[in-house]
């Protein structure tokens, strides 16, 4: 079966997937030489689904070879409408992007990133992901959670849907082994916070909060360092959030020359002349380059 998803006009799905280069997040992958998305993703305890999605004038295609119901097909609809952002307007961000030399992979590969179908799965992504100083991102661990974790797609066991949290807790001595203790305790606290309170993140998620305001309530609820909250923020579309944490000073720091330390102010002043996008800039940034003496952006 398959149906269709509006989207706004500046989205573009073959952007989506440049961005990614050959590093996808869990549940997900390109086909038919980056021109669709493969993601597979779980309805309900034991059913589980390989979407085929694809960009055609009117919107996008999702296709499947299940028989889902109505009520499944709103969920999914609902999960790739998250994954992707397909209401977000990045237009304003576009334009300054045109400005800046570093941000010019924006001109070929644009600015959406790809998100988890739930918020669960964005926060624990972002616990397990780990970033280089110019800007890559390794998704190893949450791939390998997904895989020994998550259900398995009939058609093809070797592809997983990403685990819920019941399903991270019923497994907990794996997460220990394979994780170090610290690790797999803030991911075992965050499945258990979630198994309890879902609802309720999810509605604080929504609620018209400052950007501090809303880092520091998510803080206090699940273990989040500033380097995952950043992701996390990211992940909701508060791009009014800028990251300030070791990495993002050290990156800047490297960017400019800088010889001494830079102070977490420094980030967010550095960033806050393209608010309320500054965050979006800092994740997009080009940090391979560094500044010389005459401003002129070199590579390294």
């Amino acid at each position: 079966m398959h149906w269709l998803l509006s989207t706004a006009e500046t989205f573009s799905l073959r952007q989506v997937i440049r961005r990614c280069g050959r590093r996808y997040p869990p549940a997900v992958r390109a086909l038919a030489s980056g021109q669709q998305l493969y993601r597979v993703e779980a309805l309900g305890q034991n059913s589980v689904v390989g979407l085929t999605i694809e960009q055609v004038p009117a919107g996008l295609v999702l296709r499947t070879d299940a028989r889902l119901n109505g009520q499944e097909t709103e969920e999914v609809s609902r999960r790739i409408w998250r994954m992707l952002r397909l209401e977000e307007d990045l237009a304003p961000f576009l334009r300054i992007a045109d400005r800046i030399d570093a941000l010019a992979s924006v001109r070929q590969r644009g600015a959406r990133l790809l998100r988890g179908t739930t918020l669960f799965e964005d926060v624990v992504t972002a616990m397990t992901t780990t970033w280089d100083l110019e800007g890559t991102p390794d998704f190893r661990v949450p791939i390998s959670l997904c895989n020994r974790l998550g259900l398995p797609l009939p058609s093809n066991p070797t592809l997983h849907a990403f685990p819920t949290p019941d399903r991270m807790l019923a497994d907990q001595p794996y997460l220990l082994d394979t994780l170090g203790d610290d690790t797999a305790r803030q991911i075992i606290g965050t499945a258990s916070t979630f198994h309890t309170q879902a609802q309720s993140i999810e509605s604080l998620v929504r609620r018209p909060l400052s950007a501090v305001e809303l880092g520091a309530k998510l803080s206090l609820l699940l273990p989040l360092d500033p380097g995952a909250l950043g992701q996390v923020m990211l992940r909701l579309g508060r791009y009014d959030h800028v990251p300030t944490d070791t990495l993002a000073r050290a990156r800047l720091g490297r960017y400019l020359g800088a010889t001494d330390e830079f102070p977490e102010r420094a980030v967010q002043n550095y960033f806050e002349q393209w608010h309320p996008w500054g965050g979006l800039a800092y994740w997009l940034w080009d940090w391979s380059k560094i500044v010389e003496a005459n401003g002129v952006a070199a590579g390294t």
